[in-house]
């Protein structure tokens, strides 16, 4: 009996031995996975984490590189601003410069209609018509139209402007200036006290004339410049001849001038 007892005791202690070898074998596999799955959790963390980081960058670079898309929007937007600015004002210079050359090409068309016109008195020494500086003037000299002093119009001078009154009279569009001119001889007479006086004189009389030929009076105007826009030396007798005449300018439009104005305050 007591043999069989012991035996059974020993037989228990011994499966029980086993039993707790097994589990602790088992345990410790357990934790090495643990520590293996923990190890590899580490890992995926650390990547996850660098990642997350390189992530961070990358988005700090999209930020910084929108700022320097709206900055240079924002300064594209400046110069579409500043271009169409530039091409509105290049249209107006534009349209300006039409303007200009259609009222050159205007004042070259009526300068060759007075040309065709009173060819027979330019070859006959009556009067001349040329385009300086940009006028066009009628220049007539004052022997065709006045006697020495004076100035009542004779009647060759009378005949010759009423052919010019005849083209100035279909000219809607434009305003002439009638300009007295004299030589630098103080003037002899007691009607008039200078020469300011003799060419403003003349300078109305052909105005008179030309309105009774059917020029309207809103195209006219009268000036007396003496001897102070001569044309030759006054020390001779031929420059003297020339300085004393009439001049018939047309004047420029001053619709077209009045437009350019801005454009050359601004510089």
């Amino acid at each position: 009996m007591c043999r069989t007892a012991l035996f059974i005791i020993s037989l228990a202690l011994l499966l029980t031995g086993c039993v707790s070898s097994r589990t602790h074998q088992s345990t410790l596999e357990q934790l090495e996975d643990s520590r293996r799955q923990y190890t590899k959790s580490q890992k995926a963390q650390d990547n996850l984490r660098q990642e997350v980081n390189l992530t961070r960058l990358r988005l700090d670079d999209a930020r910084k590189e929108l700022i320097d898309l709206e900055i240079r929007k924002q300064d594209l937007h400046i110069a579409m601003q500043a271009l169409d600015a530039e091409m509105v004002d290049l249209n107006l210079q534009l349209a300006m410069v039409k303007e200009v050359e259609a009222e050159t090409n205007r004042r070259n068309e009526i300068h060759a209609q007075f040309v065709q016109r009173l060819q027979h008195m330019i070859d006959g020494g009556q009067l001349s018509v040329q385009i300086e500086s940009g006028r066009l003037a009628i220049q007539l000299p004052n022997s065709v139209l006045f006697q020495s002093a004076r100035a009542k119009l004779n009647p060759q001078g009378q005949k010759t402007l009423k052919k010019i009154a005849a083209i100035l009279a279909q000219l809607d569009d434009r305003r002439f200036q009638v300009e007295g001119h004299t030589d630098n001889q103080p003037i002899k007479s007691t009607r008039y006290a200078t020469n300011w006086e003799l060419s403003s004189a003349r300078a109305i009389a052909v105005v008179h004339l030309l309105i009774k030929a059917g020029v309207a009076p809103y195209k006219l105007s009268a000036a007396g410049y003496g001897e102070y826009q001569p044309r030759a030396d006054n020390a001779t007798d031929i420059g003297r001849k020339h300085n004393r005449r009439i001049e018939i300018v047309m004047l420029p439009n001053l619709e077209v001038i009045s437009k350019q104005i801005p454009s050359l305050e601004q510089e």
